[in-house]
């Protein structure tokens, strides 16, 4: 069996594949054998045959010294069924060809038909997770879904850190009896035949890829000269990848610091999507545009089929006044332990000016109506994390509480209770915003309502067939 890819040309105002290979010889078209033409329309297919009783035959051409076989199709009639593809996938098998779309446009089809049909089914669309976390992204987006009215069900989850899958396990609102979870590393569970068989395809994948070595105080930390450099989680967009190829999902999300979008990493995902047939659209959006009082600016990109009408960005920014970090804020005792005087951060803060740095500490007020980002490490307490001053005595001041952290960034008590002070910061500092998310999940959602059935033309993937005819 022999299998090719050609583009479709126009010659007289017709179609035309041309076919003059070695393969066919190797297939059995020897010059002036009786051939067949079938179309196939359901199945988008046309089918050549050696047959005694066809009305053409295969024409021959000299290339030097030898005799190539030729099989010229140049007809409406006969290429009909295949016509709109642009480019094609050949199949040459002894004594008959298949003539069909290239399989990224087959699963492109497939997976916006089973979308679609899901939906017109009211059947709740097949979610999946993968470094789910605590799973405050994932149940983000689900609650923007749902508020544009898209019934959601998370069938799966993947995660590594085994604390996080057994409080998600208990306390998540998603997760139920049916929920496939797999606490492992991610390029260990996708490298499983047997679960991916099991789980099967979903209609959308949520993935957070880690950004440790994407963010800015991450790649200062180690040295390194590219994010992928990083050793522990450099290489795992290579997973994510392996993932959409197994579960094949129509949609697929993810989101980042805003310097992962220039990464290697990056590039490579946005160029295998489009090669797979995927429509890919990014954004960098800021939470405080969304009623959020923290200054949070999070990379974000949604692949999904190029006949969905989604437009990300499309809602201008909140009219909710975000309030005052006064809003978030814990009843504390003014003699609580944790207000503290720090003075050995003040200490660091002088010597870092002399040094010309310009590392500062960050000053907080029940009137601040602005939060710099709270890192995942912000239990630590470094020298540059926002610290609230005391109300009474200046010289002291505290950090935010895990519940204020989590109220700060809209995310569900629920999520994050009963999480030890470290494990709640942990959890919420390398989340999102829940706002921005939900708004992605809302405009998903509404141009999944306003989904029309696909078809091979809106599936089929022009800058692949461009790439293939250069």
């Amino acid at each position: 069996m022999d299998i090719c890819v050609r583009r479709l040309g126009l010659h007289r105002g017709a179609p035309r594949l041309y076919l003059d290979s070695p393969a066919l010889v190797r297939a059995g078209f020897e010059p002036g054998l009786p051939i067949r033409v079938l179309c196939d329309t359901e199945n988008a297919r046309v089918v050549v045959e050696v047959n005694s009783e066809g009305n053409r035959r295969v024409s021959r051409k000299t290339r030097g010294a030898c005799v190539v076989p030729v099989i010229d199709l140049n007809n409406q009639a006969d290429l009909q069924p295949i016509a709109a593809l642009g480019v094609v996938r050949v199949v040459l098998m002894r004594g008959v060809i298949h003539i069909l779309a290239i399989a990224c446009q087959a699963r492109a089809l497939e997976r916006a038909t089973r979308m679609y049909r899901r939906l017109q089914s009211k059947e709740p669309v097949r979610c999946a997770s993968v470094a789910f976390g605590a799973g405050i992204t994932n149940w983000a987006l689900h609650a923007g879904l749902a508020a544009a009215g898209v019934d959601t069900r998370l069938t799966f989850v993947n995660e590594i850190d085994e604390d996080l899958v057994t409080h998600s396990s208990t306390v998540h609102p998603l997760i139920d009896g049916a929920t496939v979870v797999v606490n492992a590393p991610m390029q260990e569970a996708v490298a499983d035949a047997w679960l991916l068989r099991r789980i099967g395809h979903v209609d959308v994948l949520e993935a957070g890829i880690p950004c440790s070595g994407a963010s800015r105080a991450g790649v200062a930390k180690r040295k390194l000269q590219r994010m992928e450099d990083h050793p522990l989680v450099g290489h795992l967009v290579a997973a994510v990848i392996q993932w959409i190829a197994a579960m094949q999902p129509a949609i697929f999300f993810t989101e980042n610091v805003p310097d992962y979008a220039t990464s290697a990493s990056a590039s490579i995902l946005r160029a295998w999507l489009r090669d797979a047939g995927y429509a890919v659209q990014e954004t960098v959006l800021d939470a405080s545009e969304f009623g959020s009082i923290e200054g949070r600016r999070r990379w974000f990109l949604v692949a999904h089929p190029p006949a969905l009408d989604l437009q990300l960005g499309s809602r201008a920014a909140s009219e909710t006044p975000a309030g005052t970090l006064g809003d978030f804020l814990d009843r504390i005792d003014d003699d609580d332990p944790s207000w503290r005087a720090v003075a050995y951060l003040k200490d660091k803060e002088l010597r870092d000016a002399n040094k010309g740095s310009c590392f500062a500490m960050q000053w907080l007020t029940p009137e601040s109506s602005r939060v710099p980002t709270l890192r995942k490490g912000y239990h630590k307490g470094g020298s540059t994390d926002p610290r609230l001053r005391h109300p009474t005595r200046p010289y002291l001041s505290r950090l935010l509480t895990p519940a204020e952290h989590a109220r700060i960034k809209g995310i569900p008590a629920e999520l994050v209770a009963n999480l030890s002070a470290t494990a709640c910061h942990e959890a919420c500092g390398q989340a999102v915003d829940t706002r921005p998310v939900q708004a992605i999940g809302q405009w998903l959602g509404m141009a999944l309502r306003r989904m029309g059935r696909p078809n091979r033309d809106t599936c089929s993937n022009a800058q692949l067939d461009d790439k293939i005819a250069a």
